[in-house]
């Protein structure tokens, strides 16, 4: 995957969260975030373009596909306005980029 032909900057960051894969819920980390999608480390693989939802802290649940899976890293990208999840971010990330 290339960094550089990102829309939207990533944050790195280290948030422990949950991931409902077909009605179950996963502990995960949030290894890297930005305003369209997420970098997890998941101790289970996950099918490419799997639907599925996140909630990051008290901030969610956010609808996601899963667009990658390798080892126990998991990309996904957010269902939701960039603009909307951006301003969340805020939250989670505080030195990430919001209005």
């Amino acid at each position: 995957m290339d960094d550089n032909n990102r829309n939207y900057p990533r944050e790195a960051v280290r948030t422990k969260s949950r991931l409902e894969v077909d009605g179950q819920w996963h502990d995960c980390v949030i290894t890297n975030i930005s305003a369209v999608g997420a970098r997890l480390y998941l101790r289970m693989s996950v099918g490419l373009d799997k639907k599925v939802r996140i909630q990051i802290d008290e901030l969610g649940p956010y609808d996601a596909t899963v667009m990658w899976c390798e080892g126990d890293e998991t990309g996904l990208r957010f269902e939701h306005d960039p603009d909307e999840i951006a301003s969340l971010m805020t939250v989670l990330a505080p030195s990430f980029p919001g209005d």
